[in-house]
């Protein structure tokens, strides 16, 4: 039996070093080869690791706009609702197939609002019925990953004082982990439900977590592009004080815990003047090269289906996984292929 080294700390593998190369080239690289130097924190045991991706369910009719918030592309089942029973067990088989163990329902935008009383914006209302659609979907499903659950407070860093950030877990709480229908769809990480919490870009608070807990899970507060967060950036692309990110440019930055690296997100791609876009795969299998390399306990694999052009400008600048009738199955072929070899260890 592997040992967790977060809840023992006895567990030790070597540290891995890299070979800076063209992104192909390093997609079956043994991961040591590919740092310059020692990471800050040592590399998770393979046989603990998991795969998650971020899981969009904002699409409100199977006829998308267009304008801003048109598709960059179109999903190669054609434009869909997120709450279709039809597309929730396709999306279930895709993600299990290749190797993804969870993912992240964003409901960072939500706070204020419960799906049990009346009122709330629309696109808030329907993300929060189409979660409830896809748990009673999913848990008919022999094969489908876990679910973690995204709550936060941008813009409204008061939450964390005010009582309504507590609220808004406690409705993740009675709706799926007290509930014993819904309980084991639930991502779980040191022994209890993993709830992430998204506080902004920039995070309000440039030099520590926020002063904010749950008992009820193990919580890990989120922000995005800590490289460019320099009090939250330490040594080697270490998440100082233990952030986990929704997104870098560039070299991503990884959170560890216990003296392990814990969390990294990879994208197909990022926004931004002179970006290299997708490159045909070479962005995204470099960027699992260095996952691959520090090891960490999760890979969050970018975004599978956001499509608005608000969030990925064009097709060479779009970074979800979902296929499309752009790019075929490119990047989810990456996705698996990636996964395993992480999984492994390699």
């Amino acid at each position: 039996m592997v040992r967790d080294p977060m809840l023992c700390g006895r567990c030790r593998n070597p540290r891995r070093r890299l070979l800076i190369g063209a992104a192909a080239a390093l997609a079956l690289l043994p991961a040591r080869r590919v740092l310059a130097q020692d990471p800050p924190a040592l590399p998770t045991p393979p046989a603990l690791r998991g795969v998650g991706i971020n899981y969009s369910l904002w699409h409100r009719s199977d006829q998308w706009p267009t304008g801003a918030q048109a598709g960059w592309g179109t999903p190669s089942i054609g434009d869909y609702a997120s709450n279709s029973p039809a597309v929730l067990a396709t999306h279930a088989a895709w993600l299990a197939s290749a190797g993804v163990d969870f993912i992240v329902i964003d409901w960072s935008n939500d706070l204020g609002m419960d799906i049990r009383l009346p009122g709330g914006p629309g696109t808030q209302r329907f993300i929060e019925t189409a979660t409830l659609a896809l748990f009673q979907v999913w848990r008919t499903l022999a094969a489908r990953p876990q679910v973690a659950l995204m709550i936060g407070c941008p813009g409204d860093p008061a939450a964390i004082s005010n009582g309504a950030l507590t609220a808004k877990a406690s409705e993740v709480h009675d709706l799926f982990a007290a509930n014993p229908v819904y309980a084991g769809l639930l991502q779980t990480y040191l022994g209890k439900p993993l709830l992430l919490v998204y506080v902004n870009t920039p995070s309000p608070w440039a030099e520590s977590l926020p002063p904010w807990s749950d008992p009820r899970f193990t919580v890990r507060f989120v922000t995005g592009f800590i490289t460019q967060q320099q009090t939250l950036l330490g040594a080697g692309g270490l998440s100082r004080f233990g952030y986990w990110s929704w997104e870098d440019r560039e070299v991503p930055t990884y959170a560890a815990a216990g003296g392990y690296a814990e969390c990294m997100t990879v994208v197909a791609a990022w926004r931004g003047a002179g970006t290299p876009g997708r490159a045909n795969g070479a962005t995204y299998l470099g960027q699992w090269a260095h996952a691959r390399a520090i090891g960490p306990r999760f890979v969050i694999a970018g975004t599978f289906n956001e499509w608005w052009i608000s969030e990925q400008i064009d097709v060479q600048h779009s970074k979800d996984v979902e296929p499309s009738r752009q790019l075929g199955w490119s990047s989810m072929t990456i996705l698996q292929q990636q996964a395993a070899l992480f999984k492994a260890g390699r």
